[in-house]
């Protein structure tokens, strides 16, 4: 039996699961630059889901291991698929917390105009959505670019957190808001920390380079 069509199976099951936590995260966010709660219908139909298609995803990937008893380089393909189906999964969550913040954000006055918020989340949605096309397509040097990026989202975070403290300092009844989207701000942080992850673990399987905790040299190697 050929293990091809189980293989592009699997990656298409992959990819649209990232396209439907993408979404997530879009949309839990949007809820609160909006100020709008109907955002938040897409996270709650949807976050069952995710989990549905992580557990069956990873069946099908342990059955195809199984059944197949796949060659060195199809079953590096496989552990891969595993990495991903996990951080995808995870990604799901951490859109799970937002919608939960959201909720409470949204029962008090918009704090402000939010800026930064949406450009961090929208560069950090694009780090997962190549992150993913690295590894639908064994780039390794978009892989790379993503990891590179991953210092523009921390800087915003930390840019968006001081001024949140800000407005806390100079109005206390902010602080309840203001934690809580402190705490959305972590999340979203988080996420790119698993899209740069992702883009790791792409340059592992394809080259055999291990990058977690070390810094790309100068030439983005």
């Amino acid at each position: 039996m050929l293990i091809e069509p189980r293989l592009n199976e699997i990656k298409e099951r992959l990819l649209k699961m990232a396209e439907i936590v993408e979404n997530m995260i879009d949309n839990s966010i949007k809820a609160i630059i909006e100020h709008n709660p109907e955002y938040l219908k897409y996270v709650e139909e949807n976050e069952n889901i995710v989990d549905q298609m992580e557990v069956e995803n990873e069946s099908l990937i342990i059955t195809t291991m199984a059944r197949y008893q796949p060659e060195a380089k199809y079953l590096r393909m496989l552990a891969m698929d595993l990495f991903v189906n996990r951080d995808l999964e995870r990604i799901g969550d951490h859109a799970e917390n937002i919608k939960e913040h959201a909720q409470s954000i949204l029962t008090k006055p918009k704090l402000k105009e939010y800026v930064d918020l949406p450009k961090m989340t929208e560069l950090t949605i694009q780090m997962v959505k190549d992150a993913i096309k690295a590894f639908a397509e064994n780039d390794t040097n978009l892989a790379r670019d993503v990891i590179k990026r991953d210092d523009i989202i921390d800087a915003l975070e930390d840019q968006i957190i001081r001024e949140l403290y800000t407005y806390m300092v100079e109005d206390p009844s902010t602080i309840k808001v203001g934690l809580r989207l402190i705490d959305v701000v972590k999340n979203i942080e988080r996420v790119a920390d698993i899209a740069t992850n992702l883009a790791e673990e792409v340059i592992y399987m394809k080259e055999g380079k291990m990058l977690r905790h070390q810094e790309l040299d100068e030439n983005g190697k």
